[in-house]
């Protein structure tokens, strides 16, 4: 047994301990020495890092499964045909729902290309219409059509898709890149792709209010042509203005300044091109007719 003084072993027999001079008993066997305690205190010291490196290992998997389930739901493909429906019911709710997608680069230029290839697309059919569709006017009776489709070869293809594709992709890229300055000239900087999504989404309403709507209402009535095309622009507006200053929350009178500027700059640029645009297809008609 012990002794229960210095911990030294001693023979069970022993009455008194070899080393100290300690009276042994027998109630001193189920007690623990001091040497003991030093022992399981030491026991205990070298288990307990082992126990606490168990955690993490044990833990790690969990944590790589979240981080791997969060990197998928950012990089995953976007429905792009359900986003370009539900945004005009559900603009706020859907945007925030897809909005870790949209920060990917990847989805944000794919959501603008379709979107450019749309406009292309819808405004060929476009021009397609009003170039085989000939309108027979009359002074006593009511305006005629014809479809001449021979027409079709005086289109030029190339010119037609080409030119508006640069148009359109012109037009999303210029407000992408008016309030991305404008975000850093107020030192609330916006990420280029955030701001490119958010670009790409507001010119939605305008699509299919002006290029899809407007056309068949305007087949029942002239003047919902003109209303629809007006709520296309004004629910785009609106969606660009909310996206934007949600993003940026600036101050009250910060804000109607940051707007005003951005939305001036755009207008301006936007009469500007439209004007030289106009320019010179009435140039070209005058060739024409000389």
């Amino acid at each position: 047994m012990n002794c229960s003084n210095c911990g030294t072993y001693n023979n069970p027999q022993s009455k008194v301990c070899i080393k100290c001079g300690n009276i042994l008993n027998a109630d001193n066997l189920n007690q623990p020495t001091e040497l003991d305690k030093n022992i399981n205190s030491q026991l205990n010291y070298q288990q307990l890092p082992q126990n606490q490196m168990q955690q993490p290992i044990n833990q790690q998997p969990i944590n790589n499964v979240q981080t791997v389930q969060s990197a998928n739901v950012s990089t995953s493909p976007l429905n792009y045909l359900k986003y370009l429906i539900t945004i005009l019911l559900k603009p706020f709710q859907c945007y925030k729902e897809e909005e870790s997608k949209l920060n990917n680069g990847k989805n944000s230029i794919i959501l603008t290309l379709i979107i450019t290839v749309i406009m292309t697309l819808l405004n060929l059919i476009q021009t397609i219409i009003s170039t085989v569709r000939v309108v027979n006017y009359s002074w006593t009776e009511k305006n005629t059509y014809t479809w001449q489709w021979d027409n079709l070869k005086n289109i030029n293809w190339l010119e037609v898709i080409g030119k508006n594709f640069l148009i359109y992709i012109c037009i999303i890229l210029a407000i992408t890149i008016v309030f991305y300055l404008g975000s850093l000239v107020v030192k609330k900087q916006l990420s280029f792709i955030k701001s490119l999504s958010i670009s790409a989404t507001s010119v939605i309403p305008a699509v299919w209010g002006t290029m899809i709507l407007s056309p068949i209402f305007g087949m029942i009535w002239d003047k919902l042509s003109f209303v629809f095309m007006i709520i296309g622009f004004i629910y785009s507006l609106i969606i660009l203005y909310e996206f934007i200053n949600s993003e940026l929350n600036l101050e009250r009178d910060k804000k109607i300044y940051f707007n005003l500027i951005c939305f001036g700059i755009l207008i301006i640029a936007g009469y500007y091109a439209y004007m030289k645009l106009f320019m010179s297809g009435l140039d070209s008609i005058l060739g024409l007719l000389k």
